[in-house]
């Protein structure tokens, strides 16, 4: 799978379509043909817009000079402030259009910031069709880029020079992928690229406060399918999944994991005293370790655990194994695995036994399909 993407959509957007509080909607009759795709808008023929022209220089700055240098500069001090300044241009260039739509903004103009949405869909979208013309599947589309089913060099080289050519607007390889998994969400997939390096988008499987035990079930999943070469190590670490979640969804239930690897982690916000309306989780936890230290600072790590008594959490310190609601945390476990195995086509439910109707008749093996794949 081979991910293209645009460099600096919106901003390009901006530049190419000459988009600008003084340009969109300009009052010269004979610019009213210049219509822009997806809307009621035009844009003035006559004259180059601000806008359009300081986020362009900045747009080619951060693409052509400290993106490149970023990457090459042979001292590494250098290339690490190339990663800060190109950081930063790509930051303010992709609030330069959001601004238009705020209305605190002195050039509040939200035909600029709806002309921008929907010149990048159109971007996308015809992209999609080149794609489609040239017979290349189109797997999935993420904000500014696409996921190509196979394709061949020359395809990719000659759909970058159409994208320059019909929409004046720069399109690259970002990424190559072995295989991606992708959960039923936007925005949430697991890719394994051709180094074999894991590529995880959105998936909370990542994320700082999931208990341990649940990450590194997350990560053994992800080491699995990164070692699959072909289809049929595909298929055989599919059961190898499997046996991998029982294994954890029986030492949960039979409560041989640790309260530390059991343990959920938040940073403290804001001081106690100005949790007024809501209480969540942690600071039930913080308050009852309150009874046992002066004082909770802002930015201390709570670490609780969630019981089966009327509180529903405590502090780990204050916790015991036999408190520990299995239930709740067999829920968190199906929450943040049903994002990676629904894409892999492994029932939760039934890996832990609750077997539907089909599986115990007998379901068929279902095959991997697309639209667009030969049957």
């Amino acid at each position: 799978v081979v991910v293209v993407d645009f460099a600096s959509l919106y901003p390009s957007v901006i530049k190419t379509w000459n988009l600008s509080y003084e340009t969109v909607r300009c009052p010269h009759p004979e610019c009213q043909d210049n219509k822009i795709p997806g809307t009621p808008h035009w844009v003035c023929k006559k004259k180059r817009g601000m806008m359009s022209t300081v986020v362009g220089i900045l747009r080619d700055l951060r693409v052509y000079l400290y993106k490149p240098l970023a990457k090459k500069a042979e001292d590494l001090m250098l290339r690490e402030q190339y990663k800060v300044v190109q950081a930063a241009l790509k930051v303010f260039i992709n609030a330069s259009y959001g601004v238009f739509g705020a209305e605190t903004f002195p050039l509040y103009c939200p035909p600029v910031a709806e002309s921008t949405t929907a010149l990048g869909r159109y971007s996308i979208l015809k992209t999609m069709e080149m794609a489609l013309e040239m017979k290349l599947p189109v797997l999935y589309g993420d904000t500014d880029s696409l996921f190509l089913w196979n394709p061949t060099e020359d395809q990719v080289n000659e759909l970058i020079k159409r994208s320059l050519e019909e929409l004046q607007i720069d399109l690259g390889i970002d990424k190559v992928y072995k295989w991606v998994v992708f959960s039923k969400r936007k925005k949430n997939y697991l890719g394994i690229l051709v180094d074999g390096k894991p590529d995880i988008k959105g998936l909370t499987g990542k994320k700082r406060n999931t208990p341990e035990f649940i990450k590194q079930l997350f990560y053994k999943i992800v080491e699995i399918l990164s070692d699959a070469e072909d289809m049929e190590s595909f298929e055989n670490s599919i059961e190898e999944i499997k046996d991998a979640v029982r294994k954890t969804y029986v030492d949960l239930k039979k409560k041989n994991i640790s309260l530390d690897q059991l343990a959920f982690r938040v940073a403290l916000t804001k001081p106690l005293h100005e949790y007024t309306k809501t209480t969540p989780q942690h600071i039930k936890a913080a308050r009852q370790l309150l009874r046992y230290k002066k004082t909770i600072d802002v930015g201390e790590i709570i670490s609780y655990i969630k019981t089966r008594d009327k509180t529903g959490v405590k502090p780990v310190q204050l916790a015991r194994i036999d408190e520990v609601d299995t239930e709740k945390y067999l829920e968190a476990l199906r929450t943040t695995l049903e994002q990676v195995l629904d894409a892999l086509d492994i029932s939760f439910d039934e890996i832990m036994g609750a077997h539907s109707l089909e599986g115990y008749f007998g379901q068929k093996k279902k095959e991997i399909t697309h639209p667009m794949l030969p049957k």
